[in-house]
């Protein structure tokens, strides 16, 4: 049988739940949140759109707690948002006329609170290009989420699919963004 030495057990706890509390109140003085897919052009463009909606008309305080960015892990700098992508927008009323694509920066990535991918492939090429962010890159169904784990999915690429076929694309991001918002909020992180 083995002795356990009590006080040590309870001078370990008492550090994690120490460490923990400490974790809970240390917040950044800005969240910064990328937004990324393969090019920037369709996914990550819309849901940065998304999100700026959101915040705009649901948290116009939290503006300046919140910085959105977006890129692509292949993306060419300065390609428009795609046609479809941009016509979904305007009829959920927002714009990508101005949107520009964006490949990763290394300095991006280090000011990012979490960066927020489509699909498994792309957080493990992130992952292995800027290894010192592994604990900030995620799935974006796995971000701050607290359902069943087997729910969460890469989410869907439309790109080069007509309106019709944006709307399990749409859905989806329009479920995270208001679920990711909300969690904030809910956390006092807006």
């Amino acid at each position: 049988m083995q002795t356990v030495n009590l006080k040590s057990v309870s001078s370990v706890a008492s550090s994690v739940k120490k460490n923990h509390i400490e974790m809970m109140l240390i917040k950044p003085r800005k969240l910064k949140l990328i937004i990324a897919c393969r090019a920037n052009i369709t996914r990550s463009a819309y849901l940065h759109g998304y999100f700026e909606k959101c915040l705009k008309e649901y948290y116009p305080h939290a503006r300046k707690k919140i910085q959105i960015e977006s890129a692509g892990i292949e993306a060419r700098r300065g390609s428009s948002a795609h046609e479809v992508v941009q016509h979904v927008a305007k009829l959920n009323g927002f714009s990508l006329k101005d949107h520009r694509s964006d490949p990763f920066k290394r300095s991006a990535i280090k000011r990012a609170t979490a960066i927020l991918v489509m699909e498994k492939w792309q957080k493990e090429r992130l992952i292995e290009q800027f290894p010192f962010a592994q604990e900030k890159i995620y799935l974006l169904m796995e971000y701050l989420w607290q359902g069943d784990p087997l729910e969460i999915r890469d989410v869907p690429d439309p790109t080069g699919k007509n309106t019709e076929d944006y709307k399990d694309f749409i859905d989806l991001a329009h479920a995270e963004t208001e679920r990711i918002l909300h969690e904030l909020a809910r956390q006092n992180l807006l």
